[in-house]
């Protein structure tokens, strides 16, 4: 596990020696199925026997403790339900128990939600920490990760000065469908009325979880009569569906990622569950030279194809994996060109296959 480095941006780096590995039937396809057994099985190993161990107490909840430990924001089995400015308290989705972290990922307190919300009230008075207002930025990751995966992102952002605010959230999306996973974020939105404008900017699952949010669920819940909403970036989206998860939905893995369901869908099943957003909205897709399914460049996850969605104001392709995508500088300044001005940096943009 990496450390977060405050401050400063760090690209992340292509693990293993994938060299001459031109077609995804090796790696993203077949190739994949043993990791996705092995996954599979040490999610019930987790879920099971250890639960979340990031913070000690975890294998023992119901306490209500205060505390001062440094954490990682929240891996796959966190949710945030609560923010204020860049404090937030997340719930465990093996254990049920809440925790406080501050905005340097430093939790204050832990066991029940009342108790953690009264921490934060003192924490507020003490600090004087102000209601929410001006510009906020929300970001969500993608399957089997974290916020910290876009914890480079968040930083960059934030150091940028352009948003009052930048809410990084973590998402237990892995373990929910993308509707619970949606309803949970409307939790969380729904407390960010002081804001001006709020922009988003979703990876993999979570650019889905954020299109049906200001796709099908803002229509049958009038999100844009309730809050200010702004532009919307999706970083290499499954708008078409993923064939991997189609592939792997079936047996262990299957059961306990549920949002594989919703990710195995084709482009007409995803468009009718899900909708297509109502606010100005981009797409920037990954592609890695050593990485081709079919004679299609894709991100060694999803081919190129596969992110485009009728209705986007922008699209553009970048040089990249799934997972380098959202940890680039050429990306974060595309999005922050898209947010502000509606287009994408002009170098490579273009239309989708």
């Amino acid at each position: 596990m990496w450390k977060i480095k405050r401050p400063g941006v760090r690209k992340m780096k292509l693990q293993g020696n994938w060299k001459n590995k031109r077609d995804l039937r090796t790696f993203g396809m077949a190739g994949s199925g043993r990791f996705f057994r092995s996954l599979g099985w040490f999610l019930v190993f987790a879920w099971c026997v250890c639960g979340n161990m990031e913070t000690r107490g975890q294998l023992f909840p119901g306490q209500d403790v205060r505390k001062n430990e440094q954490t990682i924001g929240g891996l796959m089995f966190w949710q945030d339900v609560l923010f204020l400015q860049e404090w937030h308290i997340q719930r465990s989705c093996f254990t049920g128990e809440f925790r406080l972290l501050d905005p340097q990922a430093v939790c204050r307190a832990s066991g029940s939600r009342e108790f953690c919300e009264r921490v934060l009230e003192e924490y507020r008075q003490e600090l004087e920490i102000p209601p929410f207002s001006g510009r906020v930025l929300v970001l969500m990751h993608g399957l089997f990760s974290g916020s910290v995966h876009l914890e480079n992102m968040a930083i960059w952002f934030r150091q940028d000065g352009e948003y009052s605010a930048v809410l990084n959230l973590a998402c237990a999306s892995s373990f929910m469908t993308v509707q619970e996973s949606t309803e949970y974020l409307a939790g969380i939105l729904a407390g960010l009325k002081g804001a001006e404008r709020i922009d988003f900017v979703g990876h993999s699952l979570g650019s889905i979880i954020l299109r049906n949010y200001l796709g099908k669920y803002a229509e049958e819940n009038g999100v844009f009569e309730e809050l200010p909403i702004g532009r919307f970036v999706q970083l290499c989206p499954p708008n078409q569906g993923a064939e991997t998860a189609r592939i792997h939905q079936e047996g262990m893995t299957g059961v306990f990622v549920k949002a594989l369901a919703d990710l195995a869908l084709n482009g007409h099943e995803m468009k009718e569950r899900f909708g297509v957003p109502k606010c100005e909205f981009a797409v920037i897709a990954g592609t890695h030279p050593d990485y081709v399914y079919y004679g299609e460049e894709t991100d060694a996850v999803l081919t190129v194809s596969t992110t485009r969605l009728d209705g986007a104001k922008c699209w553009k392709k970048l040089k990249g994996t799934h997972m380098e995508i959202p940890n680039s500088i050429e990306t974060f300044e595309n999005i922050r060109n898209f947010l502000n001005e509606g287009t994408f940096l002009e170098e490579n943009a273009g239309s989708p296959p």
